[in-house]
């Protein structure tokens, strides 16, 4: 009965070793855990900031087009003295202030770095301009009750733009003209519109002006014809 009551107490319970073992593995596995959760969090906001920037460097495109369009709308008539390659003569249509219609009936995307908003006040047109070297700011609004265009990014005051803005996204509108010879008609120029959006994020700190392609920006460049014109001799 001694030996066995020994053998029993010998057997029992665990070891302070034991305990230390248990514990490292647990606080190694949950210190695992924690670090994949932060991760995983960076990633996907990371991952949201990719798509919403890439989101305005596309409404920026889409807006210029749009410009273009309307100025072809607000022009109306042709001009029926246009230049025609076919003939060498001017005896083609077309129009031809398309980047800049007179009488401020239209939008003017000549050559030149735009910040582009909303137009809050919504009366004559959807978007809004001003040229400028600087403050590229975004503002946004999450408020989408009442009012216009709430819940979209803007700048409240377009002539003065925002040095950074609420929003931490930064965009702007880089219009050049095509200088290779055959865009150098006046007629038939080709406008390259390259939208420009960046960001602030955990490895990207503030710039106030493009920082280049990088982990916290987005270009995207598109053409615009004056594809309007037609080379039928009148």
């Amino acid at each position: 009965m001694i030996n066995q009551k020994k053998t029993n107490f010998a057997i029992s319970g665990q070891t302070l070793i034991e305990t230390l073992a248990a514990l490292f593995i647990l606080v190694m596995g949950v210190t695992a855990a924690t670090g994949l959760a932060i991760y995983s969090f960076n990633a996907s906001t990371s991952i949201n900031k990719q798509i919403v920037g890439t989101g305005l460097a596309r409404e920026g495109v889409e807006a210029v087009k749009n410009m273009r369009d309307t100025n072809w709308l607000k022009i109306g008539n042709l001009d029926i003295d246009c230049y025609n390659y076919a003939t060498l003569a001017s005896d083609s249509k077309c129009y031809k202030k398309w980047l800049n219609p007179s009488g401020n009936v239209g939008y003017d995307i000549t050559a030149k770095s735009l910040r582009l908003s909303l137009d809050p006040s919504t009366n004559n047109s959807i978007w809004t301009t001003k040229s400028g070297n600087g403050n590229w700011g975004l503002d946004f609004d999450s408020n989408m009750s009442g009012g216009s265009f709430k819940g979209f990014y803007s700048i409240p005051t377009i002539a003065t733009g925002l040095t950074d803005g609420s929003s931490g996204f930064y965009r702007q509108i880089v219009l050049t003209e095509d200088a290779s010879d055959n865009y150098k008609h006046a007629e038939y120029r080709r406008l390259i519109v390259e939208s420009r959006v960046w960001w602030i994020d955990k490895r990207c700190p503030k710039s106030a002006v493009w920082p280049g392609l990088g982990k916290c920006s987005v270009s995207l460049v598109t053409n615009l014809t004056n594809w309007k014109n037609y080379q039928l001799t009148q």
